[in-house]
C-alpha cells in the first residue's frame, strides 16, 4: 500500500511545479475541475450519481486513461505500437473523520504489448508507465498532484499484462459532510503525441460507471 497525506497549498506548488509533463495535460485537468470539460470526458456516471456518496468522487480522465508507445512517435500506425495500456477501472472505499477523509484506492491496469513489443521471440519486455493522481477541492482548485508509475513485466509468451496498484489518498477537509465535493482525477502522463492519439482513437472506459467506485464509507 502506498500513502499520499495531502498537508498544504504549499505542498501543491512544489508538486504542480516538478511533476507536470506537458502543458496540454496540465489545461485537461485544469479545465475538468473547473468545470469546462462535460461529464462525458469523465468516468464516473452522472453528477447527481457521484453526490450521492460520501465519499469523494474517483474520477479516471477519458483521454487520459491509456498511453500508447510507438517506435516512431510521428508514425502512428499499429504495426509501429511498442506497447499500450489501459487503466481499465478504479475501484474506492473511505473513512470520514471530523476534518480529514482516508481514500483507499484499487486501480486495475491492463497492457499489450505491440508488434514491435519485442526483438527476440525470447524477450520479456519491461515498461513503466507514468500515471497521475490529482485532489481537487469543491471549488475545482487542485490540492496536491504526485506522479506513480505502473510497471509490467511481460512473459516470453505473454502479449498482455494486468496490474493491480493500491494507494490511500488522506485528504484534509474542513467539514466531512462535504467530503463528496472533493474530487481525485486519475489519468497517464502523455506527450502531446499520445494525447492526440488518444483523441483520436479514444476508446471510454467500458461500462455505464466507468471508474467503478464501491463506496464503503466508514464515519467516525
Amino acid at each position: 500500500m502506498k500513502y499520499i497525506k495531502i498537508l498544504s497549498c504549499i505542498f501543491l506548488v512544489g508538486l504542480l511545479g516538478g511533476c507536470q509533463t506537458t502543458d496540454a495535460m496540465h489545461e485537461d485537468v485544469s479545465n475538468l475541475t473547473s468545470g469546462n470539460m462535460p461529464l462525458s470526458g469523465m468516468t464516473s456516471g452522472t453528477a447527481e450519481g457521484l453526490l450521492e456518496s460520501p465519499c469523494p468522487q474517483v474520477e479516471i480522465v477519458d483521454d487520459l486513461s491509456s498511453i500508447s508507445d510507438f517506435s516512431d512517435p510521428q508514425k502512428q500506425a499499429k504495426n509501429q505500437l511498442i506497447s499500450r495500456v489501459d487503466l481499465k477501472s478504479a475501484e474506492s472505499s473511505c473513512k470520514l473523520a471530523s476534518k480529514s477523509v482516508t481514500v483507499d484506492l484499487k486501480l486495475i491496469f491492463e497492457g499489450k504489448l505491440g508488434p514491435k513489443g519485442r526483438q527476440n521471440a525470447s524477450d520479456k519486455p519491461f515498461f513503466s508507465y507514468p500515471f497521475f493522481i490529482a485532489v481537487t477541492s469543491p471549488g475545482g482548485n487542485i490540492m496536491a498532484k504526485e506522479i506513480f508509475a505502473a510497471s509490467m513485466t511481460y512473459g516470453a509468451k505473454e502479449d498482455t499484462h494486468a496490474y493491480f496498484e493500491k494507494l490511500r489518498q488522506i485528504i484534509p477537509i474542513k467539514n466531512k459532510d462535504l467530503a463528496n465535493r472533493y474530487r481525485i482525477l486519475i489519468g497517464f502522463q502523455v506527450t502531446p503525441d499520445q494525447l492526440a492519439y488518444n483523441r483520436e482513437h479514444m476508446v471510454p472506459v467500458a461500462g455505464a460507471t466507468k471508474a467503478a467506485q464501491k463506496h464503503k464509507p466508514d464515519v467516525k
